[in-house]
């Protein structure tokens, strides 16, 4: 095993760091999508938002005939939306979808928003606006990469996001304002922020692992072990709200992220996976 290690790291850079980059990747990735169908539904419903809304959807029969006496001589217009709102709230507790289906990010459709009895903010979203299409509204799906809501033609309901309009569905089709892709670091941030901690440690160590070799400095890098795990505690705290990040905390972390990752290569750098016996 370790013969085979040493083997490895001691492969042409050009060679050896691609496959520890895609090593690092695939943690990634099968640490957010564990279940990579899922993804791929995930693609399929994001491509067209608005085919998620179905006001005809069977199980909201049960849904409607619960709201309508609510909204009877309400106004069609904020007040109404706030029912709606308050509704979907109570009747859909909130859930990460790492809780609720065990990957980062999942759009669900109505019947599995109902199966499931509790989403995020995105399951939240199809349900109030398949309820409000279902109420002679106009209503489509808004997000700005961290949060979704619904905009209607009598205003907007869900919590409207406040970092603007990133991605914007209408009978018209989808509309993408890439100007909103200056949210993504607050994106980033956040989301890393809220993610299992665990997870995130497993990622840490993967990297950590990658850079062992047999002969190595051990207080360099178990230095760059704390000072990376330090960045990411403070990363979570300061992208922990996503409308009022702490930007001062957030270069900090990306600093102390990047000081890691430079003892993690002067700790490999020079040291030699060769003993004296060997070599000689």
């Amino acid at each position: 095993m370790f013969r085979w290690w040493d083997k490895f790291q001691n492969l042409r850079p050009r060679w050896r760091r691609p496959i520890k980059a895609a090593i690092v990747a695939l943690t990634v990735f099968l640490i957010c999508w564990p279940y990579p169908s899922r993804l791929i539904l995930h693609l399929r419903h994001c491509r067209d938002l608005n085919a998620l809304i179905e006001p005809d959807a069977p199980g909201l029969s049960p849904y409607f005939d619960e709201l309508r006496p609510k909204l009877v001589d309400v106004d069609a217009g904020q007040d109404a939306l706030k029912i709606v709102e308050k509704f979907v709230y109570q009747k859909v507790p909130y859930a990460w979808d790492w809780d609720n289906w065990g990957v980062v990010d999942y759009l669900p459709t109505v019947d599995e928003v109902l199966t499931a009895g509790r989403e995020d903010c995105d399951g939240r979203a199809v349900l109030a606006a398949s309820l409000l299409r279902g109420l002679g509204y106009q209503a489509d799906l808004v997000t700005d990469a961290v949060h979704m809501w619904v905009k209607t033609d009598r205003g907007e309901t869900m919590s409207p996001g406040a970092m603007g309009t990133f991605v914007e569905s209408s009978d018209a089709g989808v509309v993408i304002r890439w100007q909103a892709l200056t949210n993504i670091p607050k994106a980033f941030a956040y989301g890393i922020a809220v993610f299992p901690l665990i997870r995130e440690l497993i990622v840490v160590a993967v990297i950590w692992i990658l850079t062992l070799r047999r002969r190595i400095r051990w207080r360099v890098i178990g230095l760059a072990l704390l000072v990376f795990v330090d960045g990411l505690l403070i990363l979570r705290l300061a992208g922990s709200n996503p409308w009022n990040p702490n930007a001062a905390g957030q270069w900090f972390a990306t600093a102390n992220l990047l000081f890691a990752l430079f003892l993690l290569h002067r700790a490999g750098r020079g040291s030699s996976t060769t003993t004296p016996a060997a070599s000689a």
